[in-house]
């Protein structure tokens, strides 16, 4: 079957717009507005920011303390005998916890980072899904609007025989009504590619009236039972969750270094009052691991570290599956529309032609014409629907098992 090419005078769409869109062209306008690509790298710059501040070290901290104030009496003032200080502390974190805390920081980069290549490749599926809606509604007006020209001139024709007295008048309102029922039908269509029209639009935060047709092949690609198995560890869903696991794993070993209490260094100089005098003085202090040894924490993220892998090798098995039953659902849609296209569709088109032509000369019945026109619809429709669904399964595929990176295709119409 040629490519699409639309319903060019479908209602309702602007007059002056004519240019079908390609694939490449509609990906454009959803990568270049679509807000959660802007949510996600946004979450990249913040996390970068946590890596910048999980690099820096304690601040210091400084301390006066006044100590012996006295209520003053008659000769003797308020600070004679007073102990005054004034000391710097400086904590050191001990145990490698700031360059663990950086390598922490930076996994949730990447966690980030895959985050936003899952969004991509599910934008480009669903766009890819919606364009191949769009496509599909087009061949179905078309289809529909031969069907609806078919019923028009077998109308005429029950109209000529009915004027020349050959059959009976009952014939012409059979006709009448099946050529109501395919206009109906028609409307149908036309109604149905509009609202796929918006779905489409909608991932740019268009509207129907910003596509006027679609541009493309519709046409089930090449068998994909060729893709690699290994390429499914290229999804970018996977490679989220073994981001995830690092990050986790990061986090275990942040825990687990903080088991090691740090040490606090403080230095400075006190103020004897009484004696006129100024003493240098210094001192450590360390915390004594006795009840909080972070066992509460390292235990949590030990599971959540468990509960990674788990959903790790959980989704695998998921996608496998899927990507299974998309191999399947394509090689079907492959052989029904081959099968419909080369010979179940040709035959009835050959045959709906004959019996008009034979009720024309008088040697079928109006209902033999009806039927005839009912089987090719109905064989046409089947075509569509199993390209249709060839057309999302190597969609599903492509998304599943990805032997490349996401990426948007180049605009051929360039």
């Amino acid at each position: 079957m040629a490519p699409a090419q639309g319903a060019a005078n479908e209602k309702q769409m602007p007059a002056n717009r004519s240019v079908a869109m390609t694939l490449a062209q509609a990906l454009s306008r959803v990568f270049e507005s679509n807000p959660e690509l802007e949510v996600s790298e946004l979450e990249i710059q913040a996390a970068s920011a946590r890596v910048s501040q999980a690099g820096l070290k304690p601040n210091p901290e400084i301390q006066a303390v006044a100590e012996n104030l006295s209520t003053p009496v008659i000769g003797a003032g308020l600070f004679q005998y007073t102990e005054s200080t004034l000391q710097i502390s400086q904590r050191l974190e001990l145990g490698g916890k700031r360059p663990l805390r950086v390598r922490a920081a930076e996994k949730e980069v990447a966690v980030a980072a895959g985050q936003l290549e899952v969004k991509k490749v599910e934008l480009i599926a669903a766009t890819s899904r919606a364009f191949a809606d769009v496509l599909a509604e087009q061949e179905r007006v078309a289809n529909q609007r031969e069907l609806s020209r078919l019923a028009q001139q077998s109308h005429s024709i029950v109209v000529e025989r009915v004027a020349a007295g050959k059959v009976s008048p009952v014939e012409q309102t059979r006709a009448a009504v099946a050529l109501a029922a395919a206009q109906v039908e028609e409307e149908k269509h036309l109604r149905a590619l509009v609202a796929a029209k918006d779905r489409l639009a909608a991932l740019w935060g268009g509207s129907h009236g910003d596509v006027d047709s679609v541009q493309g092949g519709f046409e089930i690609p090449p068998a994909a039972s060729d893709t690699p198995e290994s390429c499914i560890h290229n999804n970018p869903d996977l490679k989220l969750a073994a981001a995830a696991v690092d990050s986790r794993g990061a986090a275990l070993s942040l825990e687990l270094a903080s088991r090691k209490p740090d040490l606090t260094f403080n230095a400075g100089f006190r103020r004897l009052s009484l004696e006129n005098q100024d003493v240098w003085v210094a001192g450590v202090s360390i915390p004594l691991p006795i009840f909080d040894k972070r066992q509460g924490a390292i235990a949590e993220a030990r599971v959540r570290l468990n509960q990674s892998r788990s959903a790790e090798q959980a989704l695998e098995r998921r996608l496998r599956a899927e990507l299974t039953e998309a191999r399947h659902d394509h090689e079907i849609a492959l052989l029904e529309a081959k099968s419909l296209s080369e010979n179940a569709l040709p035959a009835a088109k050959e045959a709906a032609a004959a019996v008009e032509e034979g009720y024309r000369l008088g040697k079928f019945d109006f209902l033999n014409v009806l039927d005839a026109q009912r089987t090719y619809a109905e064989l046409q429709g089947r075509y569509i629907e199993a390209v249709a669904s060839g057309l999302k399964a190597a969609i599903e595929i492509q998304r599943l098992a990805r032997c490349d990176s996401p990426k948007i295709p180049p605009d051929p119409a360039k």
